[in-house]
């Protein structure tokens, strides 16, 4: 048995308050201070086609003009024999290759592409990269 009282104990101290005000004062600074992601990084470039020699695309090949005019490896094509040419074309082949014209409006070129779902051909977009002069591929 003890005569001498015994330490009164110290209280606790709980710091899980102080990490909510930190992660809530670094919330705030990043909402003032804008976007962890740069604008720009958030956009894309049209992909272009100049002077491209077309013995070297794979084949079968869908040429979509600017003006909606189409050609399936290089022979003119119209609205009304596109489902029967498309599906024999990609029998051979197993995909429908499709290059577009950069000037296309996306619409457009949604809709083409919605009439090729709908003969049931898989569709590859044939793109080029643009090089800078100088630089390599």
């Amino acid at each position: 048995m003890s005569f001498l009282p015994s330490r009164p104990r110290r209280p606790r101290h709980d710091f899980s308050l102080t990490v909510i005000n930190i992660v809530f004062l670094l919330l705030l600074f990043y909402l003032a201070t804008g976007s962890l992601i740069k604008r720009n990084e958030l956009e894309t470039d049209v992909p272009v086609t100049l002077d491209l020699p077309l013995e070297r695309l794979p084949r079968p090949l869908l040429l979509i003009a600017a003006d909606r005019s189409l050609s399936l490896d290089g022979a003119p094509l119209t609205m009304d024999e596109f489902p029967t040419m498309v599906r024999e074309a990609a029998s051979a082949g197993g995909f429908l290759n499709v290059l577009a014209d950069r000037s296309m409006a996306g619409r457009d070129f949604l809709e083409v592409l919605a009439r090729v779902d709908a003969a049931g051909v898989p569709v590859r977009i044939v793109t080029m990269r643009e090089t800078i002069a100088g630089a390599g591929p």
